[in-house]
């Protein structure tokens, strides 16, 4: 079984080789650096994020929040800075190989790798707490009126995102005015309790369509928690588990369990007279679907790839990371999320909403 305990004293003990790796290069062009103070803070300071999910049920909210958020940016600050430290190592060999001064050398090339780290780390902090609509047509015969969906994913409810994240991002979902909302799963980071106790589930409760709010599970709503409980705390979401439900004008929502936890559970049939929706969690069976007579497939959990180098790997696992494709007559969307995971930074698409516009022809 897959410890989570583990996997995050994991990531601290491999943060902490990056982040020595880190200091000793920043010494070269920050002299103040080069003190114990500054050495231990470069050694405690990767085990933010281990702290941050393994210690969240046992300290206070702004604790857990601090955590979180300290330990976020120094873990994306560490994996830059190591691959800079890669290339100021080579630089070292080069320069030793070629007889040049490294004195010379050195500091500056620790400064450029600063700088350009630095600058990386703003923009993608920006492409991540300022999110975008993404407007999407589907024109069709089977549906009775035109109708606008709201469709949204991996919200990751958690000490990183919390009540300012939630309610910007009811009110965001709210200006759209549409027919309907659906999410796409990973509502919840994994800690249901620090939900509970945060209280920024709340405002998903105000939200109101005319033909309602539905969501499926992803994975991280099954980590140390109880998805009933979830749904309990979410009584205006309708939670869709292997389960077909018409939501009106002749369209059909197909709400799949979490492949990951569920791989074996299979696309059900359809009655192709009806508009039929899928939602699924991880973009893994669009081909299925295709093949049943769906004709619109909703998947998130990817983040689009979130940040280089993940993307590059998240690219080779899916048919489809992130974006729009024909399966045959199946339209499938896969979205990069409205959230984040473990740090507020992207290189890759930005968080949004996807707004679906299905007309009537």
């Amino acid at each position: 079984m897959f410890n989570r305990t583990a996997f995050f004293w994991k990531i601290g003990v491999l943060s902490l080789v990056g982040s020595v790796s880190a200091w000793h290069m920043y010494c070269a062009s920050v002299p103040w650096l080069d003190t114990l103070p500054a050495f231990l803070l470069f050694c405690i300071a990767p085990f933010f994020f281990s702290l941050a999910h393994n210690a969240i049920h046992a300290v206070p909210l702004w604790l857990a929040k601090f955590f979180a958020w300290a330990g976020g940016y120094w873990l994306i600050f560490t994996i830059y800075s190591f691959m800079g430290a890669v290339v100021y190592g080579l630089a070292w060999l080069l320069c030793a190989a070629a007889g040049f001064d490294w004195q010379a050398v050195g500091p500056r090339l620790s400064a450029y790798i600063r700088a350009c780290i630095l600058m990386i780390l703003v923009v993608g902090s920006y492409r991540t707490l300022v999110p975008v609509y993404r407007h999407i047509s589907v024109e069709t015969d089977k549906v009775e009126a035109d109708t606008t969906i709201a469709f949204l994913s991996d919200t990751h409810f958690s000490p990183l995102l919390s009540h300012w994240f939630v309610k910007n991002m009811v009110r965001r979902i709210q200006s759209v005015h549409a027919d309907a909302i659906l999410f796409g799963g990973d509502l919840i980071d994994a800690h249901l309790d620090f939900v509970r106790r945060d209280g920024s589930y709340t405002y998903i409760n105000g939200l109101r369509t005319p033909l309602g709010v539905y969501a499926v599970y992803g994975n991280h709503d099954y980590f140390d928690s109880d998805v009933g409980e979830l749904a309990r705390l979410l009584p205006a979401v309708r939670f869709l588990a292997d389960e077909q439900y018409p939501i009106g004008r002749n369209i059909v929502l197909t709400g799949m369990s979490d492949y990951i936890h569920y791989p074996n559970h299979a696309m059900p049939a359809v009655d192709a007279s009806a508009f039929n929706v899928a939602v699924d969690h991880e973009p893994l069976r669009m081909a299925p679907a295709a093949r049943q007579g769906y004709d619109l497939y909703l998947a998130g959990h990817t983040h689009g790839g979130q940040f280089f180098p993940e993307n590059v790997v998240t690219r080779r696992m899916y048919t489809l990371c992130y974006g729009a494709r024909r399966f045959g007559r199946l339209l499938a969307v896969v979205t990069s999320g409205y959230g984040f995971w473990g740090t507020p930074f992207r290189t890759g698409p930005r968080p949004e909403i996807v707004v679906l516009h299905i007309r009537r022809t």
